[in-house]
């Protein structure tokens, strides 16, 4: 004998002349078909959010394995996966563009469908959906990943133009020394007062010296590099924060301009 589905109560509604006790209740407090269950779950389910579709779920679930003895999940999902599939194509065929306030509702109750069918696909797990759907969806998660690898060698490859055959080799014990000239880079002013290297950010400089430059042969830690440019520079706890005296073998001064010159020999 064939079950008679429609006689299945699936979805919990408001208890007549009563408030709502709860805000996932479908129907009306006072007159209304209950012969439009469906309609009723939908519009509710429009005032939804994403993160009420799992609670929302569950909730009619709950009452529909209370009041319907020896039913199963399963059956509340496909009736529930139907229904929303249902819905979109009604929305679909009932649409009238030329209704802008209509097109525009219409367009985000589909919007809330098919969201809501994305979250029942997450928890499908009676292969429901058909086999189609599965592997064309499938297909198109294979294509998007290719797209990114291929993205993403394409990004290695730029990357090793970057790359050399011999990093600059620093004398052992003078890697404080590099340091200090470059501090002493970041603090070069042009005859016009303006910064020679401008740059809001420390990160450029301890990189390139891990990247391009080794000791004796051997790398250069980065957390080693970056330790010479920390904020703390009063702070001698820190391993390498600041450049000792020892290490300060140069100068870097401005080369006195031309014009200068011939003005200081005049006078």
């Amino acid at each position: 004998m064939k079950e008679n589905f429609k006689s299945k109560e699936y979805f919990k509604p408001c208890i007549r002349f009563k408030r709502r006790e709860h805000p996932f209740d479908i129907g009306m407090p006072f007159s209304w078909w209950r012969g439009h269950y469906d309609r009723h779950f939908l519009n509710n389910l429009y005032e939804r959010k994403e993160n009420e579709f799992e609670a929302f779920y569950k909730y009619h679930l709950k009452h529909f394995l209370e009041v319907n003895a020896g039913a199963q999940e399963v059956e509340f999902y496909k009736h529930l996966r139907d229904l929303i599939q249902d819905g979109i194509a009604v929305l679909i065929k009932e649409d009238n563009p030329g209704s802008k306030t209509k097109h525009e509702r219409t367009n985000n109750q589909k919007a809330q469908l098919r969201a809501f069918a994305e979250y029942l696909n997450s928890i499908d797990q009676w292969a429901v959906r058909p086999k189609l759907e599965v592997y064309t969806e499938k297909d198109a998660t294979i294509a998007r990943l290719q797209n990114q690898i291929a993205e993403l060698e394409k990004q290695i490859s730029e990357m090793k133009e970057y790359d050399v055959v011999q990093k600059i080799r620093i004398e052992e014990g003078n890697l404080p020394t590099i340091i200090d000239l470059l501090h002493q880079l970041r603090d070069l002013q042009l005859p016009s007062e303006r910064k020679l290297l401008r740059c809001d950010y420390k990160t450029p400089y301890y990189k390139m010296i891990s990247k391009y430059f080794s000791i004796d042969g051997k790398d250069i830690p980065i957390d080693t590099a970056k330790n010479y440019f920390s904020d703390k520079q009063n702070d001698i706890d820190v391993k390498g924060t600041l450049v000792p005296p020892e290490n300060k073998l140069f100068k870097i001064v401005p080369d006195t301009p031309k014009k200068a010159v011939k003005k200081i020999n005049k006078s």
